[in-house]
């Protein structure tokens, strides 16, 4: 289980679906930025192992990630866009 309100990026094994998030014009770099400077998550309420993350990157982008808990420690960036 994930503590969101707890969370640190340098705990989890952390990998991203680059082709679905560059769509949106996120990058990885993007996403790890939002982690460091921390989140609010939401489950996803039609599937357990998802959750919604926002934050904002340094230059102060609002996105929201949508990721996949694979176990306790893996977690998988798919998805986001831009709030």
């Amino acid at each position: 289980m994930v503590r969101w309100e707890r969370f640190d990026p340098a705990e989890y094994d952390i990998s991203f679906n680059d082709e679905k998030l560059a769509a949106h014009g996120i990058s990885r770099y993007d996403v790890m930025e939002v982690l460091w400077n921390g989140v609010h998550a939401v489950r996803n309420k039609r599937t357990v192992d998802r959750y919604r993350v926002r934050g904002r990157t340094d230059g102060g982008r609002a996105l929201e990630l949508i990721v996949v808990v694979a176990d306790s420690r893996t977690l998988r960036f798919i998805t986001g866009w831009d709030l």
